[in-house]
């Protein structure tokens, strides 16, 4: 399948990109300076004597409302380059008593003052990044992919300083080339910039050069080009030693770890990496979630080497779960490299749940990416180590049992032609699993077409699945069309068969499944009494294979963004009579009637010293009675640097719904409460106190039985009880976590975690009250781990 797809691929790419190049038109200069005539102080004061003589960039206007105005402030945007990156200031122009600062950790998007430098790497719109820094030096950065899709996760080896001005406030950034693929040129290369900046005291309006509102589909591409000459970057090393020791209360046990992961570029457009004795330790949660679906939940990736460089096995938008519902389609899900070991539990044996879905240690990881003219492509192997747990036989005697870890394979190529203006591009990617128990394999081709008025964008993949000799077929195509700024539309179309599995190393919600979606989106501005109004249909109609029903909705929603930058929010829905054939896990599948549902949500503007947001959401369960559910929280922000978050969720429900095997279903009245707190202290912009607390409990208590019709599909029939135990149970689950952190320069930190968590058994009925003392009590993770890593080399 390998072979057939590559020469499928490169049979296709000489009609396919048989295109005429455009006249190259005359670009701006980018001063360059040498490193040692520069002498920057990186410190946010642009006072250094090699700014005075360098251009100044302004020309912002207004896209947050998309108004395209002109902007009340000055900007002044300055910068050059040297043989180490690039330096950037920018003033930015304002009465002082207006200015907002607000200490927050990495990528947290809040309204406040702050400044974004988006830099297109490639000089082609392929592939960029997006830089931002607040008054205060907290920063947020992303990975950047055509034309809009960010990779949140990824952070960068730039840095970044801001000073409070009498007039204003200012900016320096620098940007070291290491941080960059560059391509090969022989003496210029083009290289994309863009500059935005947000007005915290102006409700968060956000003014860029150039102007690219969200209601346009350029973003990437359309960055202001400038050329560099005499720039071709020595080859970098880079690495990040580490050394980690965890202490685990439970468990009685002290861990000691020592490793590194290596960057080298060999040339400016290619990247190896690996990762030895990697220690992949706890210094994130992930969020407490209660799943009693037939459908898998998604967790983002959180470890730094699997993040660095992988953008070029992103085949669609799909992969991180934008376009529509449904969760990501990805080939490749990292985070089951070093997932839960494959254990094979004799009957007899008891082993601790929570040990059967502890994470795996990897041997070692190895990444190569790179680019050559129009081709882009990257590789990854990762192999685990072999786990051992401890199980107790009934007669009390403990045992070992021991999994054997997994080999992963993961190979991507692109070609990508923008001569003509838009994009086009043709991909191939496969991934392949090699264990005693698991012989996995998984091939796709992607297509991408961006056209070149901006108005049309197309995005399809195909899929071939080989597990253990049993294969399948997939694919899906999406297409977006905006006749005019701030209008869209949007038509997926899926068909996946009931065999193809590639939730082995990636993730797909479902597999038999045959879709055709639609979306209408529009932004208005400029209407009176609001900075904007968002309006969104949405027609959702899928099937799987047999051909029925499996999902149906007609979906209105409406937000209002106030002057003050409040908010408002409503929606509609409504679900036509389906099919359920995931519930009963195989058992017999059954009808749901058809359902409404409403939503009302309102919050106020987060900049404030105080803000507040209320949800309301009304629907039904699949028997047809009502669910509620409420939330609210409140953000107090007592000063820059302190902030707590307070959230509570609640949802009642008269018939969850739950297997209980052989096609017999109970409902329960169930009763569940989420609350979180989150409190931050900066002891400066680079060291932070963070306090997480989550707990979701949930009381449900049978109601009334059922059963599947085993002669045709039917709704479920009521049944009488079938024993007289009652099939009551309780979730409690909580997590702790007080986390110090240290940046001690870029990339390089110090974490000092306490980490705490429970899960209570089922039968654990009291109070709610009861139940949060019992969880932080109970605990079955207890652990202090403390890690450093810091960045060496270029």
């Amino acid at each position: 399948m390998t072979k057939f797809c590559l020469r499928v691929s490169l049979c296709l790419l000489s009609s396919l990109f048989a295109l005429p190049l455009l006249a190259q038109q005359s670009l701006p200069q980018l001063t360059r300076i040498d490193e040692s005539d520069a002498n920057i102080t990186l410190d946010g004061f642009v006072d250094e004597a090699v700014w005075e003589n360098l251009p100044v960039v302004d020309g912002m206007r207004v896209i947050n409302p998309d108004t395209l105005a002109e902007t009340p402030y000055e900007t002044h945007v300055r910068m050059f380059y040297t043989e180490r990156g690039i330096y950037i200031s920018s003033i930015n122009y304002q009465p002082a008593e207006t200015l907002v600062a607000r200490m927050t950790s990495r990528d947290t998007q809040l309204d406040r003052d702050g400044f974004v430098v988006g830099i297109d790497a490639s000089g082609g719109g392929l592939y960029g990044y997006f830089l931002r820094i607040n008054l205060g030096d907290s920063m947020t950065d992303a990975s950047l992919l055509p034309e809009r899709q960010m990779n949140m996760q990824w952070d960068g080896s730039w840095n970044g300083r801001t000073q409070a001005l009498d007039d204003g406030w200012s900016v320096e950034y620098f940007v070291p080339w290491s941080m960059m693929p560059l391509p090969q040129v022989d003496d210029v290369r083009q290289i994309g910039f863009y500059f935005e900046r947000q007005v915290g005291h102006l409700g968060g309006e956000a003014w860029s050069n150039p102007a690219l509102p969200r209601t346009v589909n350029q973003y990437l591409s359309a960055f202001d080009k400038y050329e560099l000459r005499d720039i071709e970057p020595r080859r970098q090393l880079t690495y990040y030693p580490f050394a980690s020791t965890v202490v685990d209360n439970v468990r009685n046990e002290t861990q000691f770890k020592v490793g590194s992961e290596i960057f080298w570029r060999p040339t400016s457009n290619t990247l190896l990496s690996a990762t030895l004795n990697p220690d992949f330790g706890n210094v994130e949660s992930d969020d407490v979630v209660v799943n009693l679906t037939a459908f898998e939940v998604f967790f983002p990736e959180r470890r730094s080497f699997f993040l660095e460089g992988q953008d070029i096995f992103n085949t669609s938008p799909r992969t991180s779960g934008r376009g529509g519902p449904g969760g990501p389609v990805s080939l490749l899900n990292t985070r089951r490299i070093g997932g839960a070991a494959i254990y094979d539990v004799p009957g007899d044996v008891d082993v601790v749940p929570t040990d059967l879905s502890m994470p795996t240690e990897l041997l070692g990881a190895v990444k190569f990416t790179g680019q050559n003219g129009s081709w882009r492509y990257g590789t990854l192997l990762a192999s685990e180590d072999d786990s051992e747990i401890r199980g107790e036989l009934d007669d009390g005697t403990r045992v070992h049992l021991q999994a054997q870890g997994r080999d992963f394979t993961i190979a991507r190529v692109l070609y990508e032609n923008t001569g003509a203006g838009g994009r086009r591009a043709l991909g191939w990617m496969g991934t392949s699993i090699s264990h005693p128990e698991i012989d996995a394999t998984v091939n796709a081709i992607d297509a991408h077409y961006f056209s070149a008025d901006n108005r049309w964008v197309v995005d399809a993949q195909l899929m071939h699945s080989d597990v253990e000799g049993v294969t399948g077929a997939g694919g899906f195509a999406d297409v977006s069309y905006r006749p005019r700024r701030g209008v869209q539309h949007t038509l997926r179309s899926t068909y996946i068969d009931d065999t193809l599995d590639i939730n082995d190393l990636g993730f797909l919600t479902r597999n038999d499944q045959m879709n055709m979606d639609y979306s209408y989106s529009r932004t208005e501005s400029n209407i009176p009494g609001l900075r904007g109004r968002d309006t969104s249909v949405f027609f959702t109609n899928q099937w799987n294979t047999q051909g029925q029903p499996v999902r149906m909705g007609l979906f209105f929603n409406r937000g209002y963004n106030f002057l003050n930058n409040n908010q408002l929010n409503y929606s509609f829905r409504y679900f036509p009579e389906r099919i359920d054939d995931r519930l009963g896990r195989g058992t017999g599948d059954f009808r749901i009637t058809g359902r409404w549902g409403a939503n009302l949500g309102y919050s106020t503007n987060r900049a404030e010293a105080i803000s507040y947001n209320v949800n309301l959401n009304l629907d039904q369960d699949e028997l047809g009675p009502t669910r509620t559910q409420g939330s609210a929280g409140i953000v107090w922000r007592a000063n820059d640097r302190f902030s707590t978050d307070i959230s509570l969720n609640y949802t009642d429900r008269e018939a969850l719904l739950v297997h209980r095997g052989g096609g017999n279903y109970t409902s329960f009245e169930s009763h569940q409460w989420a609350p979180r707190v989150e409190t931050n202290y900066f002891i400066s912009a680079k060291q932070q106190l963070r306090f997480t607390a989550q707990w979701t409990a949930l009381k449900a208590f049978e109601d009334r039985f059922w059963q599947v019709n085993p002669n045709r599909r039917d709704f479920l029939q009521p049944v009488a009880n079938p024993d007289s135990t009652p099939d009551d149970f309780v979730i409690s689950r909580l997590t702790f976590q007080a986390r110090y952190r240290w940046e001690i320069a870029p990339l390089s930190d110090l974490f000092i975690v306490y980490t705490r968590g429970s899960n209570l058994p089922r039968d654990s009925f009291d109070t709610f009250p009861t139940l949060l003392e019992q969880s932080w009590n109970d605990r079955i993770v207890d652990t202090i781990a403390i890690k450093l890593r810091y960045r060496l080399g270029s």
